[in-house]
């Protein structure tokens, strides 16, 4: 009967269809764009397992306040520092962790054990956004013999050609 009022139904639902596919489109070009940067839930996943290997409920674990731990510290807590080739990253370490053991009433060092780059270590007291982030985290832990310590641990994780754009 009346075949113009099908035509023009016909454009508009064309162009909704248009506007609702290019709406899909900018949605997932925004969603997948651009890298997430995912730097600090690193640094923060590395902090906790170093915490782990540590400390159990409280009590620093046996062996933890020795030679041997400063000389195995990666090891000993199973850290693989290594990273892909991506980017040349080989040839720069892109992790390093810092563990202070500070005697709780006085304030002063006792022990302190790291690995990796130390050369991020100083990036931490700069702001930017393609600088190293850092993470620092405390808690406090008895040895076998009751003395308390608090314990502060430093992250750093570089990555900063993979993660921010």
């Amino acid at each position: 009967m009346n075949k113009k009022g099908d035509k023009l139904i016909s454009v508009y639902w064309f162009a909704i269809l248009f506007i609702v596919a290019a709406g899909i489109v900018y949605m997932v070009s925004a969603f997948y764009g651009k890298p997430y940067d995912i730097r600090e839930a690193e640094a923060d996943i590395l902090t906790t397992k170093i915490a782990g290997c540590i400390s159990e409920a409280g009590y620093l674990k046996e062996g933890v306040l020795t030679e041997n731990f400063r000389e195995n510290f990666a090891e000993i807590c199973t850290i693989n520092f290594q990273v892909e080739d991506a980017y040349g990253w080989r040839d720069r370490g892109q992790y390093y962790v810092e563990v202070e053991f500070l005697d709780f009433g006085t304030g002063q060092q006792v022990f302190e054990a790291s690995e990796g780059n130390s050369g991020l270590k100083p990036d931490c007291e700069l702001e930017g956004k393609t600088l190293p982030v850092c993470i620092e985290r405390s808690f406090y832990s008895i040895d076998e013999n009751g003395n308390q310590y608090q314990v502060n641990i430093l992250s750093i994780v570089r990555k900063t050609e993979k993660n921010v754009q």
